[in-house]
């Protein structure tokens, strides 16, 4: 094994079948998780398997010719264990804690459901259900609509621009024959990484993987659907809308950005939203909600994905305040851009950025995430270069990244604000006499 240097000391490893294997134990951890990632997700779905992905992620835990629906929920929980698994746009994840002692007990269990799927027939009838529900669900949360309004402007045409939860059309499509075949395809171990953290041996944690993960076969890397560029909005592209369930508005403003190979700029881009959002002292959440008042919430990201970033801001208020916070933002911006940032400025975001990546790497499931996330997106060794590239800005480049993405005259606007009474009664209404 390699031993990752510095920072966050980890061990790396690749099997001869291409897995690749992160190890970083902690003494002191009495618990361990491990992470599955695989490097597929929404963005690597043909149009007509919208939702495939995260599909497949739940019928992984229904078993295998092996094991039973359900049994790697009996065999890690009945010894107070947690399994889990998340769906996004570039990747899909399986993790399981457990008590240390009981790793060797657990760790086949999840290694037979991940790479021996069964997706019987009867299992995936009944969990089409339960994800059609999800996505109701997620239809009745304003601030998924918000989101979801957001990429789709944002992105249009491009992958990231769809619901990674698929719709109730496209999830009526698919058949458990696609499923399996896409399983196939893309469930190879070149294209898995998987993370321990916690409480173990590495030695011994590396023998576990090898015995567990280590038979599975190499194959052909499968074809991805072809990716058009990141949109780029000509002028400012908006576009509102309104959600039943909403009680104030949400106004998102966002620019198109970098992938994370381009991770020097990504990061910079990371520091400029955290001195325009991150905290009571940041720049827009002391203006716009200590001082004056506007917001309910407001806060900046950077988001990050392989084929293009986007630089979000987001906003919760009145709907009679759209039109100022938004005037506001754009001023705010355009000082930045002219007058930057002195240097007691960047050393505050320079410590909140840190403190806050080394703060939510302290418990071995969150460690693994951390390490799983590079690792699938851009290699494990991204999380040195971000610590490092983090000191190393200075206030002149910190403005020249204003000025180079952040353009006052280019740029996406959503608003989705609450229903008006007499609508939502109309509609109500014609919901009644259907």
């Amino acid at each position: 094994m390699n031993r990752f240097p510095r920072l966050l000391p980890a061990y790396t490893h690749r099997l001869s079948n291409g897995l690749g294997v992160i190890v970083h134990p902690i003494p002191i951890a009495d618990s361990v998780t491990v992470d599955v990632w695989v490097r597929t997700g929404g963005r690597h779905e043909p149009p007509e398997w919208l939702g495939l992905s995260h599909f497949l992620e739940h019928m992984v835990f229904k078993g295998s010719e092996r094991l039973a629906p359900g049994e790697l929920d009996w065999a890690v929980e009945g010894r107070g264990g947690v399994t889990n698994a998340a769906t996004g746009q570039d990747y899909t994840h399986y993790y399981i804690t457990v008590a240390a002692a009981d790793l060797a007990d657990t760790l086949p269990y999840l290694a037979e459901v991940v790479l021996r799927a069964g997706i019987p027939d009867p299992e995936f009838e009944r969990e089409r259900q339960v994800v059609l529900e999800e996505i109701r669900r997620a239809a009745d949360n304003p601030d998924y609509t918000a989101y979801q309004l957001l990429m789709q402007t944002a992105y249009g045409e491009h992958p990231y621009g769809r619901p990674v939860l698929g719709t109730p059309e496209s999830l009526m499509q698919l058949t458990p024959e696609v499923m399996r075949a896409y399983h196939r395809a893309w469930y190879r171990p070149e294209s898995m990484t998987v993370v321990v953290t916690g409480g173990i041996d590495p030695e011994r944690a590396l023998a576990l993987v090898e015995e567990q993960f280590g038979s599975s076969a190499a194959g052909p890397a499968p074809a991805s659907p072809p990716i058009p560029p990141q949109p780029r909005p000509q002028g400012i592209l908006r576009r509102e809308s309104d959600h039943a369930r909403l009680e104030q508005a949400r106004l998102k403003l966002a620019w198109p950005t970098v992938g994370i190979d381009d991770w020097q700029q990504a990061c910079g881009l990371e520091m400029l939203a955290s001195l325009l959002g991150d905290g009571r002292t940041s720049r827009l959440v002391h203006l716009l909600r200590e001082q004056r008042g506007w917001v309910r919430a407001i806060g900046c990201s950077s988001l990050v994905l392989k084929e293009g970033g986007l630089f979000c801001i987001g906003a919760q208020l009145e709907p009679k305040d759209v039109a100022r916070v938004e005037a506001t933002i754009l001023h705010e911006i355009e000082k930045l851009q002219q007058d930057g940032i002195g240097q007691a400025e960047l050393d505050r975001t320079r410590r909140m950025l840190t403190h806050e990546f080394l703060f939510s790497a302290e418990s071995p499931s969150q460690l693994a995430g951390i390490y799983g996330y590079y690792e699938t997106l851009g290699g494990v060794q991204r999380i040195q270069e971000y610590l490092e590239l983090v000191q190393s800005f200075t206030p002149a480049q910190i403005r020249e990244l204003a000025q180079q993405y952040l353009s006052l005259e280019a740029y996406v606007v959503t608003v989705l604000k609450p229903t008006a009474l007499g609508t939502a009664a109309a509609s109500e209404l014609q919901l009644a006499c259907r």
